[in-house]
């Protein structure tokens, strides 16, 4: 990928990043220019990818991106693994299938899964009170100046059809040869 399009794209993913799905688990594939590179999931895809971009020595290959929202996304990344073979997924990538995992299995994957998430939401929440209340400050300040610019509008079209109904002059018959 070149240079510029790796800080383009890294561009759109600082901007972006950070946007959570209401919980919903994405599954996500990053293609190279000879196939699939890389298979998984997240609540917070393009903050994943972006950390794929920042720390994979294969992230230069990277040239697609794909991202879907099946209901379940640990079974689909498990099938889309098993069955399409991408290049650096490690688990799931052998030469059988994968067994179903037992319950105690299962409840580790979904302990690793909230920890994850937690770990997501948390790198959302301000620094301190004092972010908190930049942000709500700018919140409001946007708000206010939205309220004034309706404010405004609206006066500009009330003093234009005031203006519009003095210059009226209503329409009078004359009558001809008077």
């Amino acid at each position: 990928m070149a240079d510029v399009d790796s800080q383009f794209l890294r561009g759109l993913f600082d901007e972006e990043g950070s946007l959570h799905t209401a919980g919903r688990t994405a599954l996500y594939r990053l293609y190279g220019l000879e196939g699939l590179l890389y298979v998984g999931i997240s609540i917070s895809p393009l903050t994943r990818v972006r950390t794929h971009l920042r720390e994979q020595s294969w992230a230069s290959q990277v040239v697609g991106i794909r991202i879907e929202y099946p209901a379940d996304a640990e079974a689909a990344e498990r099938e889309a693994v098993w069955t399409e073979h991408p290049r650096y997924n490690v688990i799931f990538n052998g030469q059988s299938p994968p067994a179903p995992p037992d319950r105690a299995s299962r409840l580790r994957t979904e302990l690793a899964l909230e920890r994850r998430r937690l770990a997501e939401f948390e790198s959302t929440v301000p620094e301190s009170s004092a972010h908190l209340r930049l942000i709500a400050r700018g919140i409001k300040a946007k708000q206010a100046k939205i309220a004034k610019l309706v404010e405004n509008i609206e006066n500009i079209e009330k003093a234009e059809n005031t203006e519009a109904a003095r210059h009226h002059v209503p329409y009078r018959s004359r009558r001809i040869g008077s």
